[in-house]
């Protein structure tokens, strides 16, 4: 089962269901709000979200094995040690899953509209793999969309049928500062690691025949666009800790430590970088500072609760 593992991406499911847990758990439960999704109602939709997010990854997988056989040959395991034939099988049997499972919860909360949800998500990950990859920047947004947009999953699902005006003012607060926040925030992030990536895999790429932002305008260029990204993501950071007046130490102290200074860091390395294991690290640096910022929500509600109290 390990390389059915390592194809599915099971660390990056991983970061996905720890952030849908933390927005449930720590952003919506806490305040009281009588919302749409109980534990096990939670479940399924996590259940959906890691079944469609995975089937993404294996088709993703599928469609770049003449890119990976160049850009990471040591890594590649469609053909190798699980067939295109039975990756195409568990594609198809995750998208199916994913689905059924999303939709059997739209009914079950009385929203069936939401199930279109999984299936558009389903099929844009399967044009994303096929088509847009390829092509300048619009792949690199749209996959960063979708990654951002399963942290808005959750207050889209758990937003009540009723609502006093008091409980809609908080809703309507926690949806446009604290998840238009975070919507940003790994957005901007998971945008500048795909570039980096791009980077990265520029030669397999461009024998496979991609169209990529580094094949087309060059890895300088490529470059300076992300820096330009990290900085733009930097000042906003900074900005938002500032606008918001934020008393509470502690977030202060993580976001600072944890976020900006790390991303200080990257935005050093990134200025110099040229050789391919220099973008290979920054992948892995960015990753780490996604995650960082991930697990800064239980202090976000505790902030919350600060100004609330």
């Amino acid at each position: 089962m390990a390389p059915f593992f390592k194809l599915i991406r099971w660390k990056n499911l991983l970061l996905i269901a720890i952030a849908q847990i933390l927005v449930k758990y720590f952003l919506i439960n806490p305040f009281g709000l009588k919302t749409n999704l109980t534990t096990s109602s939670f479940s399924v939709l996590l259940i959906a979200t890691l079944f469609i997010t995975a089937a993404g990854y294996i088709i993703n997988d599928i469609i770049d094995t003449k890119a990976d056989s160049i850009n990471t040959p040591q890594k590649q395991i469609i053909s190798i040690e699980i067939s295109k034939n039975n990756a195409y099988k568990w594609y198809y049997i995750l998208s199916v899953l994913g689905i059924s499972f999303g939709s059997f919860l739209a009914y079950k909360i009385e929203k069936p509209l939401y199930s279109f949800i999984f299936i558009g998500i389903t099929l844009l990950l399967y044009w994303y793999s096929k088509h847009l990859k390829s092509t300048v920047l619009i792949g690199n947004v749209l996959v960063s969309l979708l990654l951002a947009f399963s942290i808005i999953m959750i207050p889209i699902f758990e937003m009540p049928q009723q609502m006093n005006s008091l409980q809609w003012d908080f809703f309507i607060y926690l949806m446009v500062i604290i998840f238009g926040s975070y919507f940003m925030l790994i957005f901007l992030l998971n945008l500048i690691r795909e570039i980096i990536k791009d980077i990265e895999d520029i030669d397999g790429d461009f024998n496979a025949g991609y169209k990529t932002l580094p094949i087309i305008f060059g890895r300088k260029r490529a470059r300076n666009i992300t820096l330009f990204i990290t900085t733009f993501t930097l000042f906003t950071l900074v900005f938002l800790l500032l606008k918001f007046q934020i008393n509470y130490n502690y977030f202060k102290f993580y976001v600072l430590f944890f976020i900006i200074t790390p991303l200080l860091y990257f935005t050093y390395k990134l200025w110099n970088a040229k050789s391919k294991q220099e973008f290979t690290f920054l992948s892995s640096l960015i990753k780490m500072i996604i995650f960082f910022g991930i697990l800064s929500i239980p202090l976000v509600s505790k902030t919350l609760q600060h100004a609330f109290n």
